[in-house]
């Protein structure tokens, strides 16, 4: 039996999180700064150990064998908007390297992102490639990302410590804010709404990491008594646009458009074909199985 801090609970991951470890035999201890919000989403589970909502100012109070930063917002319209996103993502990273330092048996995972690659990701991530990124040329919706990787850099300096970060490329469940700007949130928003689903003509290439698949590295990851390493998550197999598009169509009776878009920046093939086979991670589901289950 494991103590538990999830920081960030009552986002798309944390709650997928708090889903599996609630019929584990951990003791959860859960940060959100939405309480009451957050105190009703726990109500839909039944907890073999009942959990402690906690408040972060009290973070330091309590021994947690394993630290889950599953804070800020990974919505391209919410990074955009978010000048501060690098300030709070040092804060409690900083937060938890402190704490750390006083108890380095305990484990860290922190949820990183693929952006960290940079680039436009005409091709997906492979064992070679490597960080581009040009200083002298940064905008506001790069804060997201420079947090990312200023974040990644210190955990590899400070390799006495046990941290592992995972990135994170595309991740869907029914846990989802589909007020959010991700395909996935529109694609299901036309369904609900009967609306028409427009896109432009390019077939990107997604990588939908199913969420038992995530909990199943989280769990190989609490397994290991030493680590300090970053991780590229993955599924069996990504999926394109188009093939997500049709089974919302026979599935649901989604209706779609072409419309053409001129100026397009998205990411054409955001996923990675690294493997990492040091832990035994294998992941069971495609990212087809993912939409399937999660839908």
């Amino acid at each position: 039996m494991n103590k538990i801090a999830i920081l960030g609970a009552n986002g798309h991951i944390g709650k997928n999180l708090i889903s599996y470890f609630s019929t584990s035999n951990h003791n959860l201890f859960l940060f959100s700064r939405k309480k009451k919000l957050f105190s009703k989403f726990i109500k839909n589970f039944h907890f073999t150990n009942s959990p402690k909502i906690c408040d972060y100012k009290k973070f330091e109070k309590f021994h947690y064998d394993l630290i889950i930063n599953c804070v800020g917002s990974s919505d391209p319209a919410k990074i955009a908007e978010n000048a501060h996103i690098q300030n709070i993502t040092e804060y409690y990273d900083n937060k938890i390297i402190n704490y750390l330092i006083e108890n380095q048996k305990s484990m860290y995972i922190f949820f990183s992102s693929g952006i960290v690659y940079d680039g436009e990701f005409k091709n997906p991530v492979k064992s070679t490639t490597k960080l581009s990124m040009n200083i002298n040329k940064t905008k506001k919706s790069d804060f997201y990302k420079i947090s990312k990787i200023n974040a990644e850099i210190k955990h590899r300096l400070l390799s006495d410590l046990n941290i592992v970060d995972i990135r994170i490329f595309s991740f869907f469940s029914k846990f989802l804010d589909l007020n959010s700007s991700f395909l996935m949130a529109d694609i299901v928003n036309s369904v609900k709404n009967k609306t028409v689903f427009v896109t432009n003509s390019q077939n990107i290439k997604r990588d939908f990491v199913h969420p038992k698949d995530l909990f199943q590295l989280i769990v190989l990851c609490m397994k290991q008594k030493s680590m300090n390493s970053a991780i590229d998550l993955y599924s069996k197999k990504p999926i394109s646009k188009f093939e997500i598009i049709k089974y919302f169509q026979d599935k649901y009776g989604l209706t779609y458009k072409i419309k053409k878009i001129l100026k397009n920046k998205t990411k054409t093939n955001y996923y990675t074909t690294k493997k990492f086979n040091e832990l035994g991670y294998k992941p069971k589901f495609s990212s087809m199985d993912s939409i399937m289950d999660e839908s």
